[in-house]
């Protein structure tokens, strides 16, 4: 029989639902243990798994049939699990964003490097077909020099959503609001079509959400290494909630992007009949939709954690590496610390 490698989760809620039936059709893959501070959820759990159970992590680090380990815990908790973790020798899978500073991931990253472990970060969305047409297409030359490059994130989250929450919202766990939580996929896809970001110049403020420590709003202009501009705006405050537009123009040609569909794509030279691109899709909003933060479809998960899982098996890094996904929490802090101190900020050493 082919062996499985064996996954511990870290942290029972909403989004550990989507990594468990995403793990349950990869066949290399085997829940193997999972772990919340509620006893009686993760007993539940393991019941229905079949797997073991645990309220400390490090006890599931240390488990002998774990070999990698998903945290789907809050951001800012996860720097004392990876040295944990690490130091005893598995590898490790992090839910978006990876920690909260560019300082804290930079830890976690040396001590993955002490141990010969690998850690990854999930940025599902680069799977979409419609971004990864756009990636090619940029990277093809087909839309020519980037000019610029726009997120516009308008959604809507109840008072409830952090009012019920200890951590949401809050710097120390969440690591901010709108940006680091809800945009920072959107953030990591202008990053990434762009080759990363030299300079940001951005406002925050709480429109709605007057009793959480972070922004609920923020706009942002910003310079890509690619020499294009942007506009990154994001907000929980839009009642009651509006369509995500991405949009991308350059030199030659360019598309605009509305909740993960492309609603028109020019290219100088070829006829919009001719135009070959990924069209209406079942990929709905993976980063939970507008109004909600309850994701529907495990799709996009289930295509970066089968590359994880065979990455593993096969002695490789998997994708997103951990370098890759402090890209984007370095540009939100970066956002943060322009908003704080009214001055345009540049972006560091991994941006370039």
């Amino acid at each position: 029989m082919k062996k499985k490698l064996g996954i511990g989760i870290i942290g029972l809620g909403v989004i550990s639902d989507i990594h468990i039936e995403a793990l349950q059709r990869i066949e290399e893959a085997r829940v193997a243990a999972v772990c919340t501070r509620d006893p009686h959820k993760a007993a539940e759990t393991a019941g229905i798994l079949g797997c073991s159970w645990y309220t400390d992590y490090r006890k599931l680090a240390d488990d002998p049939g774990v070999e990698a380990v998903i945290l789907c815990t809050p951001s800012g908790s996860r720097l004392p699990m990876v040295e944990y973790i690490a130091a005893a020798g598995k590898h490790i899978i992090s839910e978006k964003p990876l920690e909260v500073t560019p300082e804290r991931i930079d830890r976690m990253l040396e001590v993955c490097r002490q141990n010969n472990v690998y850690i990854a970060s999930i940025f599902h969305k680069r799977y979409h077909p419609v971004y990864k047409w756009i990636k090619e297409s940029i990277d093809s030359g087909m839309f020519g020099d980037l000019v610029t490059t726009d997120v516009l994130m308008k959604w809507y989250r109840p008072p409830e959503y952090y009012s019920e929450s200890k951590w949401r919202g809050t710097m120390e766990l969440d690591g901010g609001g709108a940006l680091m939580n809800q945009c920072v996929h959107f953030i990591d896809m202008a990053q990434w079509f762009n080759g990363g970001m030299k300079t940001v110049y951005a406002r925050t403020a709480k429109k709605l959400h007057k009793g959480i420590e972070a922004e609920d709003t923020a706009v942002a202009a910003v310079e890509y290494n690619s020499g294009a501009f942007g506009v990154i705006e994001a907000t929980t405050s839009a009642y009651p909630g509006f369509s995500t537009i991405i949009t991308v123009n350059g030199t030659r040609g360019g598309v605009i992007c509305e909740n993960e569909e492309i609603r028109e794509a020019r290219v100088m030279g070829i006829t919009s009949e001719k135009l070959d691109y990924p069209g209406k899709g079942n990929y709905g909003e993976h980063g939970g939709d507008a109004r909600n933060n309850v994701k529907k479809d495990i799709s996009l998960h289930l295509s970066q954690l089968s590359e994880i899982v065979k990455s593993l098996i096969g002695g490789k890094q998997p994708p997103v590496s951990g370098e890759e996904a402090r890209k984007a929490v370095e540009i939100i802090t970066s956002m943060y610390k322009s908003a704080s101190e009214g001055r345009a900020v540049e972006i560091g050493r991994l941006q370039r």
